[in-house]
């Protein structure tokens, strides 16, 4: 189903002072005393300097123990949890009997996403220390991520809380995972009490801010959150907040929607949906009664749909068979169209390609991208003339490889896209995000690399943040995530569990995201 996703508008902008207020501490010359600097460094504050200063060092030095050390605490401090996994995996092949290391391993693991392997981690720390109040805590983490059970979500919380009966950060699991399942009162009095056991504890002022903002108490949100920013500047959920990118209230709009899209003025929504004997495209208002109007329906699937910069036309990409001329039996075939949004006249092909992907409209030029593919060329990324179907080559740094879903920032100065990228031992391939300028994609920036193909990358409506999707822990499931557009900051997770076709989509405010589920909220 649709659902808008109301993303947190209540927090001041409170902001760390530490940094700027030591802005000019004198900082010995790294490379001459990396572990001076960092320490330094770490005594004023400005934690993101320091870790990047122990990651250059880790990665000059792999077997100096000291900058693996400082490199997985510190970018596991400020949120650059790829370094901090790495760092650590090299440091357990040194100590693998660590407890506390494997515990900061599962941290990271969590952070990313990697709710499996991290519950591995934690487990093996349990089982060299039973008592590691830190590990069954990560466990609790873990449960309220990828249980499917009620019970098993708060059961972790409660064995971490009998292990450790005056350990806030225990108590702060139980608390999330009470809310978790719908208990909100009890979940206020798990978080009350860890922050009685430790006013500083950061992630419980977050936990009582977001159990505070759901309820409706906006004050006393603002207020858990002012305060976690101070405390814990460089932490991701302080940037989540102070870019209102943290969830706090799911509305269901429309049952069977599917890769739903706000139009430019964010006035309707348009998404697909199964009708009799095929997909149906319909818009319906985006506030007020959900009133269906249909603009086309086919036989063949429609796999991704896309507003003009204008809203007057949507470009649709389906998926059929046809009957191609010396051909005996209908081939497949993938078409790009365009049709009026408010259903008016039948859609125009301006398009076939057999590896037609997603698409979107490019408000500087009022033309239609894509991913396309010619023998003795390679791979491309095309604009298309909604009007003539001429078509006009984006030039690529590499056309050997795929690329994927073209995305343009608001204004056409900035474009974002998919790549595939080298191929890892197993067969299977990393992918990469790119961003650059819209007339040079030649100089365009990896701002990310996974092992998973980020789906449907969007900018916000300002160009500063890149948002995508993924498959999520849940098989099935997509979670959805957020970061700088310029790579400054790993992705931190949004939305964990968006559904099986989701696409965020940004009213042109900002406050609102749309995801797409296909059951309804119980």
């Amino acid at each position: 189903m649709t659902e808008r996703i109301s993303r947190s508008n209540c927090w001041s902008g409170a902001v760390g002072i530490a940094a700027a207020l030591l802005f000019f501490v004198p900082v010995a010359s790294a490379q001459e005393d990396p572990a001076g600097s960092i320490n330094v460094l770490v005594e004023a504050g400005r934690l993101p300097e320091a870790a990047g200063i122990a990651a250059a060092w880790a990665e000059e030095q792999p077997g100096h123990l000291e900058a693996l050390r400082l490199c997985g605490e510190l970018c596991l401090e400020v949120g650059r949890y790829s370094q901090s996994e790495n760092a650590l995996r090299s440091l357990l092949f040194y100590y693998p009997h660590d407890s506390e290391l494997l515990v900061m391993l599962g941290q990271a693991l969590l952070a990313q996403g990697d709710y499996a392997d991290a519950r591995e981690q934690f487990e093996a720390a349990i089982h060299l220390a039973a008592d590691s109040a830190a590990a069954y805590t990560g466990l609790a983490a873990v449960a309220v991520e990828d249980a499917q059970d009620p019970g098993d979500i708060l059961s972790a919380a409660e064995i971490a809380i009998n292990v450790a009966p005056d350990y806030a950060p225990a108590h702060t699991a139980l608390g999330v995972a009470l809310r978790q399942i719908g208990r909100s009162d009890e979940a206020l009095d798990a978080l009350k009490r860890a922050h009685e056991l430790d006013p500083e504890h950061a992630p419980t002022l977050y936990e009582l801010g977001l159990t505070w903002e759901l309820a409706g108490e906006h004050d006393l949100a603002r207020r858990a959150w002012d305060r976690f920013v101070r405390i814990a500047p460089h932490e991701p959920e302080a940037w989540l907040l102070q870019n209102r990118l943290v969830v706090t209230e799911i509305e269901p709009i429309m049952d069977r929607a599917f890769e739903a899209r706000y139009s430019p003025d964010g006035t309707r929504i348009a998404y697909r949906s199964r009708g009799p004997g095929g997909w149906v495209l319909f818009t319906i208002p985006a506030e007020g009664e959900p009133q269906e109007t249909m603009v086309w329906a086919t036989e063949d699937a429609i796999q991704s749909i896309e507003w003009s910069p204008d809203g007057k036309l949507l470009a649709v990409a389906i998926y059929g068979r046809r009957q191609v001329e010396g051909q005996e039996r209908p081939q497949a075939v993938r078409e790009l169209l365009v049709v009026p949004s408010d259903g008016s006249a039948q859609p125009k092909v301006v398009m076939q390609s057999q590896y037609l992907g997603e698409i979107a409209w490019n408000p500087a030029t009022g033309r239609i991208g894509a991913r396309h593919y010619e023998r003795r060329q390679g791979w491309m990324l095309v604009e298309i003339d909604p009007e003539s179907g001429a078509v006009e080559e984006t030039e690529l740094p590499d056309k050997r490889l795929p690329y994927y879903a073209p995305w343009w920032s608001d204004d056409g100065s900035k474009l974002l896209v998919a790549r595939r990228g080298s191929q890892l031992p197993d067969g299977s391939f990393t992918y990469d995000l790119l961003v650059g300028p819209a007339t040079d994609l030649t100089s365009a920036q990896v701002v990310y690399s996974s092992s998973q193909l980020p789906r449907r990358p969007v900018f916000s409506r300002d160009g500063s943040i890149v948002l995508f999707a993924t498959p999520g822990p849940v098989s099935g499931r997509i979670s959805i995530w957020a970061m700088p557009s310029d790579g400054s900051r790993e992705p931190v997770l949004v939305d964990r569990n968006a559904g099986s076709y989701a696409s965020p989509s940004l009213t042109p405010d900002g406050r609102f995201m749309l995801t797409t589920r296909e059951q309804m909220l119980s």
